[in-house]
């Protein structure tokens, strides 16, 4: 199973990514943050539709980026919400029918594994 992460930065931006192990890739994001930090949602499923969703959001929502000098970032600019950005991701799963589905919310590394709904 592959996952696309909605994350919520400590300062409230909201952001988005792709992962294998979505354990591990919340521990990096602690350590770089240097507080825990949470997937306020994370949907699980097929590779490839992970992919392409991460890729339809960067595309789509291009100008919406936040931007650190020239670098593209994951993050999206002040005044884009997690709740529109939540939204968005669940209307284009729905209408491209793509094989994810929500999986957790508020995760941080320190959930008990065995509550979320993930096929085993």
């Amino acid at each position: 199973m592959y996952y696309l992460y909605l994350i919520q930065s400590v300062g409230g931006r909201a952001g988005f990514g792709v992962t294998q192990d979505f354990k591990e890739r919340n521990k990096q994001y602690c350590s770089h943050s240097g507080d825990i930090v949470q997937f306020k949602f994370l949907f699980g499923g097929i590779r490839a539709h992970a992919k392409a969703l991460e890729s339809t959001i960067k595309r789509q929502y291009l100008d919406n980026i936040w931007m650190v000098d020239d670098w593209k970032t994951e993050w999206l600019k002040d005044g884009v919400s997690m709740q529109v950005l939540k939204d968005y991701v669940e209307d284009l799963i729905h209408s491209r029918h793509f094989k994810l589905k929500l999986v957790a919310k508020d995760y941080d590394f320190r959930t008990d594994l065995d509550i979320l709904d993930i096929d085993k």
